[in-house]
């Protein structure tokens, strides 16, 4: 039996040498199989060693192949609390290492990792490179423009604020929009988030810079920062069923593996009084696995229910939401300017 097999059972609570442990060795197994992966590296919440959610964590991987890799994504379900989601790439993605510095997510990904195996000292090289300087001002406001970027080419605007779109947004788009516009805000102040830590990250981004409207406002697209228990708990039985239904083994955002570690982070905030903080990740999730899922009258019922607590079931709702998106974009986007000019950027 492997270590990976014997990752803790499904109540027990998970000690950080465990996760690395089995990191490690999942790591160790892969290499010693194939042979072109010359470094490995730990990302993510495991890394940085924050508390758990509901005592369930994906442990986030990267692995260099020296050549092109034959798959781009794997997440391998260990237990209800632990799976692997491994990313590859190749050597000739650290081509230009100092580039990846102002790049939204490989930039704070290789500013503190965790080694796990290097043995050419590429990697090492590489996050030399791309670590230096990294927190300087233009480079924090390059990246944060970035994911402004990206969230104006989903909500289809180009001119903010102010700005309407300009082709139809889909409840994808929206989603999209808001998880980059909130990563802008956040990574002033630190690494970017997503999943089940977005919202935790905004909110103590906020704090930080003094903005608590930033989080009160994230949340105010899905009706505020208040769900009560009863309704949060008939939610999440209805995303259940939506998540079994449309699940992928191809789809790393909705893969079956990541289930259990959902559910245990919902209810956890559920339990916490924190009920609507899971709702952007349950409408992204649910909304891949609807799209995913074979025709049913009954859940197709349950999912229109849920747009409609949302305020996105109706044409006028919905165009008012995507509005609303556009107008926190803008905010964002004056934030991080004003940001900018302050610290010379």
């Amino acid at each position: 039996m492997t270590s990976a097999s014997r990752a803790p059972g499904r109540d027990a609570p998970i000690a950080q040498a465990t996760l690395l442990k089995i990191a490690r060795d999942a790591v160790q197994q892969r290499m010693d199989a194939r042979h072109s992966l010359i470094s490995a590296y730990l990302i993510g919440s495991v890394a940085a060693n924050e508390p758990l959610l509901g005592e369930a964590t994906d442990i986030d991987i990267i692995l260099i192949e020296d050549g092109q890799p034959a798959v781009a994504r794997e997440v391998v379900r260990l237990t209800d609390q632990v799976a692997l989601d491994l990313t590859y790439r190749s050597r000739a993605d650290y081509a230009n290492p100092k580039s990846l510095r102002v790049h939204p997510w490989r930039g704070p990904e290789m500013a503190e990792p965790i080694f796990l195996a290097d043995p050419q000292h590429f990697f090492e090289l590489a996050q030399a490179s791309a670590r230096g300087q990294f927190h300087r001002p233009e480079y924090v406001a390059a990246r944060a423009r970035a994911f402004l970027a990206w969230a104006r080419g989903e909500l289809h605007v180009s001119l903010l604020p102010g700005a309407e779109p300009d082709a139809p947004v889909s409840l994808a788009n929206w989603g999209a929009a808001l998880l980059y516009a909130a990563n802008a805000a956040i990574t002033l102040t630190g690494f970017p988030g997503a999943g089940r830590r977005l919202v935790l990250r905004l909110e103590a981004a906020a704090a930080k810079l003094k903005r608590p409207d930033l989080h009160a406002g994230f949340l105010a697209h899905f009706g505020g920062d208040s769900l009560d228990r009863a309704t949060a708990e008939a939610l999440l039985a209805d995303w259940l069923a939506a998540y079994r239904a449309g699940q992928s083994g191809t789809d790393e955002f909705i893969h079956p593996a990541r289930r259990t570690i959902y559910e245990r982070g919902f209810r956890a905030q559920i339990q916490a009084d924190r009920a609507a903080e899971a709702l952007w990740l349950m409408f992204a999730t649910w909304d891949a696995a609807h799209r995913n899922a074979p025709t049913d009258p009954a859940r197709a019922e349950r999912w229109n229910a849920f747009l409609a607590q949302l305020g996105l079931a109706d044409p006028d709702g919905y165009d008012a939401r995507v509005q609303q998106a556009v107008d926190y974009v803008g905010g964002v986007d004056a934030l991080v300017e004003s940001w900018a000019e302050r610290n010379g950027a």
